[in-house]
């Protein structure tokens, strides 16, 4: 699993946007504006990404997905602030921390 972690305004949903034009792979989002936030930024950036899918939409075949603004997507879903969350690093990962 790759995270991208920085500041509000650091540029993490302009990465992430370029990694989902690069991979062809959707952005899982909170809200049908979210996804019209996501496809209009895309769009100032130059980049051709696959639509992205709110999160009560997910299909079956959705098998791969990328996350842009977890601690919102986690809000949506739960309806709640969520303070702690833990993650499993059975693996070597990914991060990318932008100024």
């Amino acid at each position: 699993m790759k995270f991208i972690l920085g500041a509000p305004g650091s540029g993490k949903t302009r990465e992430i946007l370029r990694l989902s034009a690069e991979n062809r792979v959707p952005i899982l989002c909170e809200s049908q504006a979210r996804k019209e936030r996501l496809l209009q930024r895309a769009l100032q950036y130059g980049y051709v990404v696959p639509v992205p899918i709110v999160f009560n939409e997910v299909k079956d075949d959705d098998k791969v997905v990328y996350i842009d603004d977890i601690e919102r997507l986690l809000h949506a879903i739960f309806s709640c602030k969520v303070e702690i969350v833990t993650l499993n690093t059975e693996h070597e990962e990914d991060v990318t921390k932008l100024q």
